[in-house]
């Protein structure tokens, strides 16, 4: 598609200029006319073969590759709840922000859904309805508070504050997964240890103790006997190991089975306590954004029910938001849950008595964000040591197991059962 050069003025005399994909000139002078640009100049600029083309060649690969999941990065949605709300703080005009975003993003999935929305508020939808298309990039919560700002007209306040607030979530969010990530990193480095070990190292030592005739002591009897099921087995056992994985991964999906393992999250020692209070922090921060928007409460609890990414919590928030549908007070409701921390209770009925149910929410989610970062920089202490103890005990026992029958060659040589 041909690419158009343009200079145009705003009913203000400010100068704009910018560069549009367009099927004509006659296109672009409607997209500039939709955003109430006077068009100055609008010349045609052809593309370029060989290293710019090279480069278009391997950005639209990397679109196609990005593009496979269709979900665009949460970072991505930050940045450009950030950039949206400087543009229209600055009065750029609505359509011409959102086109500018999109096509300087660095995300390619969002830059083409940015592509969409903005041809949708042009054709006359609004902001909020052109998002609501594409909820892999934007959530009900981000719908909901782009949809406040639209009708209060505060739209560039409200978009700060949304990227605010996606910052923030991101960088804990980045914070507690590294924090789980390294013992999962650790547990699968020993998996594959113990494994080499059992099909290279171990069978080699089976094949020298064969040669005598000494009785092997009864941990190297069942190292051997494993390593036996290991090497003979080995495709039978890993077509089992891949059908027990996605079988649970089904499972765990939806339903009782995602359920039960959100609840064994909460309950994991030592990073149970962890996300627990990431979920109660990211419900606190949510919920009190929701609030100071002026979105009601009611439709507040609905929308961010998947916010805390954990099963229990989400069934609570929905609990609670049925009670107080009853005429139950939120307070009153989170206590009967159970799920809540009482800190926390307390202070929602704080807010609901004094009206600052918002401010209140957002002072408790900084309280609980700093504890989880409390937490996560004393998990990261902690989990290294215990890493090194468990990977050095595990090899530490195999080659223990391996090495008890070395002691007993000594006695099978004097007593003549070496075998020639």
């Amino acid at each position: 598609m041909p690419r158009y050069f343009y200079r145009a003025r705003d009913f203000e005399g400010r100068a704009h200029e910018g560069i549009e994909s367009a099927a004509s000139e006659e296109e672009v002078l409607r997209m500039l006319e939709a955003t109430k640009l006077v068009p100055v100049l609008i010349e045609t600029r052809s593309s370029e073969w060989g290293i710019a083309g090279g480069e278009e060649l391997a950005r639209r690969w990397s679109e196609a590759l990005s593009g496979l999941s269709g979900r665009a990065k949460r970072g991505s949605v930050a940045l450009f709840a950030r950039q949206l709300a400087t543009m229209i703080g600055a009065g750029l005009p609505l359509v011409r922000s959102i086109r500018s975003i999109g096509r300087d993003h660095y995300d390619p999935v969002l830059t083409k859904i940015l592509e969409k929305v903005a041809d949708d508020v042009q054709k006359g939808e609004s902001l909020s309805a052109a998002l609501s298309s594409h909820p892999k990039a934007f959530d009900a919560v981000f719908v909901s508070l782009v949809k406040t700002g639209e009708v209060s007209g505060t739209l560039d306040r409200v978009m700060d504050q949304t990227a605010s607030y996606l910052e923030r979530a991101e960088s804990l969010r980045q914070r507690v997964e590294a924090a789980l990530r390294y013992p999962i990193f650790v547990l699968s480095f020993a998996a594959i240890v113990l494994i080499a070990m059992m099909l290279k190292i171990v069978p080699m030592f089976a094949d020298i103790y064969a040669r005598f005739g000494v009785a092997l002591p009864l941990p190297t009897r069942i190292l051997l006997g494993i390593s036996q099921l290991f090497k003979h087995n080995a495709l039978l056992l890993g077509a089992l190991a891949v059908v027990v994985a996605v079988s649970a991964w089904r499972y765990t999906r939806a339903g009782r089975g995602r359920f039960l393992l959100d609840n064994a999250k909460l309950n994991v020692p030592l990073f149970g306590p962890l996300i627990r209070l990431y979920a109660i922090s990211r419900f606190s921060r949510t919920l009190g954004v929701l609030v100071a928007s002026g979105t009601h409460l009611l439709y507040s609890l609905k929308i961010m029910r998947p916010v805390p990414g954990n099963v229990v919590i989400e069934e609570a928030i929905e609990a609670s938001r049925a009670k107080v549908e009853q005429g139950a007070s939120l307070s009153g409701a989170m206590t009967e849950t159970g799920a809540f921390p009482e800190m926390l209770v307390q202070v929602v009925a704080t807010g609901e008595e004094t009206g600052q149910l918002d401010s209140l929410l957002s002072r408790m989610a900084d309280f609980y964000e700093q504890r989880v970062s409390a937490a996560v920089d004393g998990l990261s202490s902690l989990i290294e040591p215990i890493a090194i103890v468990l990977l050095g005990g595990m090899v530490g026992a195999m080659l223990v197991a391996l090495y008890l029958p070395i002691f007993s060659l000594g006695q099978a040589m004097r007593s003549g059962l070496m075998r020639h």
